[in-house]
């Protein structure tokens, strides 16, 4: 079965991302050792390239100034239920100017290494 429960960590950064959870409910959890965000689905952007699923989510937005997304790409695993598969991977950071930052900045890019868990779980139907 695919797995569809990732944990990833790198020092104080942890991700917690169930795949195919029911609309509203908390879908990703990112914390960074002084921040908290939860996201729904319909906040989360997965695209499928060959390098596995890159999830992508927006941390800081603002349509003036710019903003900071954070993704990270996920593997296909087929891990059974009950079991746990270890992996590795790469997060990014993205931060971006918006049309009234001054001063104007390019986009930039960092890079993190992420260790994580994935495995095969049940998910809620219903908005508990």
């Amino acid at each position: 079965m695919s797995a569809n429960k990732f944990t990833l960590k790198h020092h104080q950064i942890e991700v917690d991302y169930t795949v195919g959870i029911t609309p509203g409910l908390t879908a990703l959890t990112y914390k960074d050792g002084t921040t908290t965000k939860n996201f729904t689905s319909a906040q989360i952007t997965t695209e499928s390239t060959s390098l596995g699923s890159l999830v992508s989510v927006p941390l800081v937005i603002s349509i003036d100034t710019g903003g900071e997304r954070f993704g990270f790409f996920l593997p296909q695993l087929d891990v059974p239920s009950g079991k746990t598969e270890k992996f590795t991977s790469v997060g990014v950071y993205d931060k971006f100017s918006g049309p009234d930052s001054v001063p104007r900045t390019p986009p930039s890019w960092t890079c993190i290494d992420m260790h994580g868990t994935a495995q095969t779980v049940p998910v809620p139907l219903v908005a508990a």
